[in-house]
């Protein structure tokens, strides 16, 4: 049994994504695309600015597989050092349209990772508004929230 926490790189979490892809092993595929957002979001202290990270990290592996290469979200890092995090988060939640990221991560079956799932996860992090098109998003989709403890 392979332990995906000892994984401390992002490297090391590619490299056992790909042996398990090879190995058509979906469950540690998906161990390690996990533990590899959880690498990329390891330097803040903020649980929502984590989960931010975590979700901009998974994008951008999505993207990888779909191009063949590295493809880094830098709309999203570049407003993200401009306004902060949580407003990405919010517009991304207000927007009218679903992001392409969104939709990426829902039909790869990781709802949990999209910004709608952290704003509705931590409802008193965003505006009302925010909290209600977010949540109304993921229904649309099927996808069941909880809220994190204050």
């Amino acid at each position: 049994m392979i332990d995906v926490t000892k994984l401390k790189t992002a490297t090391e979490a590619r490299n056992l994504m790909e042996n398990a892809k090879k190995h058509e092993r979906l469950d540690l595929y998906r161990q390690a695309f996990r533990r590899l957002g959880e690498i990329e979001g390891k330097d803040h202290e903020d649980p929502v600015v984590v989960l931010f990270w975590r979700a901009v990290a998974a994008v951008e592996e999505l993207l990888r597989h779909k191009h063949g290469r590295a493809v880094r979200a830098a709309y999203t890092r570049r407003k993200a050092a401009k306004v902060g995090e949580i407003a990405c988060l919010t517009d991304w939640a207000v927007n009218p349209h679903e992001t392409e990221g969104f939709r990426m991560l829902v039909e790869g079956g990781l709802a949990d990772l999209t910004g709608e799932y952290i704003v509705a996860h931590y409802p008193h992090r965003f505006p009302p508004e925010a909290v209600a098109a977010a949540t109304a998003r993921l229904a649309h989709h099927g996808v069941p929230t909880q809220t994190a403890a204050s």
